[in-house]
C-alpha cells in the first residue's frame, strides 16, 4: 500500500512541471527559432518594423516576412510572447493556401508546445468553424461579413477570423 501511495505521489508530482509549462508563455526567442525551423519552405524571418509613434510602446514588435503572400506580426514583452498574428490575402492559389496551413500549424506548435497532430486538428477545427460562420454571416447579409471563432486553454487563446479578403490566425499568449 505504501508503495502504491509513493508511486502515485511521484506520478502526481512529476505531472506538475508539465502543467506549469503549458500555462507559462513561451519565450519569444524560442518561439521565433522553432517557428522558423518548422516553416523553412516559406523562408520565414522576423524583422523589426519601423514604428513612428508619439506614445511609448510596452512591447517589442517583429514583422513576419516570407517568400509567399503570408504576413505576420509578433509582439513580445521582454522575452515573453504576448501575441502573434499570421495572415494570408485572398484570392490566392492552392499551393499558397497549403503553405499557410503549415505556417498556422507551426505557429500553434511553437507558441503552445503542442504536438503536430494536436496543432493540426485545432487549426482544421478553427478553419471549419470560421468558414461556416463566414458563410452564415454572408447569408444573413451582415454589414461586416466575417467568420470568427476562438479557442481557450491554459491561459493561451487562439482565434481565427475569415473574411472574403483574408484569413487570420491570432495567438494570444499568457504574457498578455
Amino acid at each position: 500500500m505504501r508503495m502504491l501511495l509513493a508511486t502515485s505521489g511521484f506520478l502526481l508530482l512529476s505531472c506538475f512541471p508539465a502543467l506549469a509549462q503549458t500555462a507559462r508563455a513561451p519565450s519569444c526567442g524560442m518561439f521565433q527559432a522553432t517557428f522558423m525551423r518548422d516553416t523553412g519552405d516559406v523562408n520565414a524571418a522576423f524583422v523589426r518594423p519601423l514604428v513612428v509613434s508619439r506614445s511609448a510602446q510596452q512591447g517589442d514588435f517583429f514583422d513576419l516576412v516570407t517568400n509567399v503572400r503570408i504576413d505576420g506580426l509578433l509582439e513580445c514583452r521582454g522575452d515573453t510572447l504576448v501575441r502573434f498574428e499570421v495572415k494570408i490575402g485572398l484570392p490566392t492559389d492552392t499551393a499558397t493556401v497549403t503553405k499557410f496551413e503549415r505556417v498556422q500549424n507551426a505557429a500553434v506548435r511553437a507558441a503552445l508546445g503542442w504536438p503536430a497532430t494536436r496543432a493540426s486538428q485545432a487549426v482544421r477545427r478553427l478553419s471549419r468553424e470560421a468558414e461556416e460562420y463566414l458563410r452564415a454571416s454572408n447569408q444573413r447579409g451582415d454589414h461586416v461579413v466575417s467568420g470568427k471563432t476562438e479557442y481557450h486553454e491554459g491561459g493561451a487563446d487562439l482565434g481565427m477570423i475569415w473574411t472574403a479578403r483574408d484569413r487570420t490566425l491570432i495567438i494570444v499568449g499568457t504574457g498578455d
